[in-house]
């Protein structure tokens, strides 16, 4: 029974297990090449098989000295059969050992042919990823190159059109210093054109106030300052009154008609503002009278008259509160 134990012990040791199969690492893809084998498990095989053969061998020695030993024993006939069995046990543990070896053989082989195939599929995805990448290089290559070109061109045309521009200021501001030149020229001929009109102007000013002053000589005229209450006739002047029938304090006017005592004409005045001139005419002959109202109340209005001075001259006698003033001519 030691006999078979042991034997056991033995096929356990050197049956190879899965387990103890050692796969190369990812790091040795890059130097895989399709032609090479493994040899690390051609060796296994080898002395899986020659522990086999050694084993076969030991058996047939055993069995030698099983029958030596019963040649020169007769003692120890009666195991013999025993002996027999556990031989017979042992060819049987022999065989499935074999069975085994050609099975762990088999899938080492299937190992070898699926490390193989995932090998060739890692190393074409790799030369696939390779190429993708390549390609994407190139491609992002060429649209950085198509883009700088076409920013190049749209930089030259900018700056072609920026010199055209350029030429085209140089030839307007040749075109406006002529302009500026012809206008300095014309410049020049007003303003000597001018200076003889001023020339001119001033002889006519001189010539015209000596008229005007002449004409303020006729014109001369006195002031005469009044106040008129209203619903009353008032006199302002020998043949002039002014009766007053209405007065606006709120909006400055009034409301009144003149009498003229010579001519027996009226002269009605309707919403007259203060500081409105009222310009009439005592007769045909005359010289025109101003009638100006300065203020208006709630009674009455106060203003003043502008009359001729030479009225006295005419047989008019002008009132005590007037004083001679001298209107401007036109």
């Amino acid at each position: 029974m030691s006999i078979l134990h042991l034997d056991e012990d033995r096929r356990e040791q050197r049956t190879p297990r899965f387990d103890d199969v050692e796969l190369d690492s990812p790091e040795a893809y890059d130097d895989f090449r399709y032609d090479k084998e493994l040899p690390i498990y051609k060796r296994r095989n080898v002395g899986l098989w020659t522990a086999f053969v050694l084993l076969t061998a030991v058996v047939a020695a055993i069995a030698a000295y099983g029958y030596w030993a019963m040649y020169n024993q007769n003692s120890q006939l009666a195991w013999l059969p025993s002996l027999s069995k556990s031989i017979s046990s042992i060819g049987e543990r022999t065989d499935v050992l074999g069975n085994d070896l050609k099975d762990w053989a088999s899938r080492q082989e299937k190992l070898n042919t699926a490390l193989h195939n995932i090998r060739a599929g890692f190393a074409s995805q790799l030369r696939s990823v390779r190429e993708h990448a390549d390609q994407l290089v190139n491609e992002a290559s060429l649209k950085q190159h198509a883009e700088l070109e076409q920013r190049a061109a749209a930089l030259k045309a900018q700056i072609e059109n920026v010199a055209s521009r350029q030429q085209a200021d140089k030839v307007h501001m040749a075109k406006l210093d002529e302009e500026m030149a012809s206008q300095r020229q014309e410049l020049a001929s007003v303003k000597e054109s001018s200076n003889r009109q001023l020339a001119s102007l001033q002889q006519q000013q001189i010539s015209t106030q000596g008229q005007i002053a002449s004409i303020n000589k006729t014109l001369s005229s006195d002031q005469v300052d009044f106040e008129a209450e209203k619903n009353h006739d008032n006199a302002i002047v020998p043949g002039v009154s002014l009766h007053l029938t209405a007065t606006d304090v709120s909006h400055q006017r009034y409301a009144a008609w003149v009498w003229l005592t010579e001519s027996r004409r009226r002269i009605w005045v309707r919403a007259q503002t203060v500081e409105t001139p009222l310009v009439f005419y005592p007769d045909a002959n005359d010289e025109p009278y101003e009638l100006v109202v300065t203020r208006v109340g709630p009674r009455g209005v106060a203003g003043f008259m502008l009359v001729p001075s030479d009225s006295k001259a005419n047989g008019t006698d002008v009132a005590s509160n007037s004083k001679p003033i001298t209107r401007p001519g036109p």
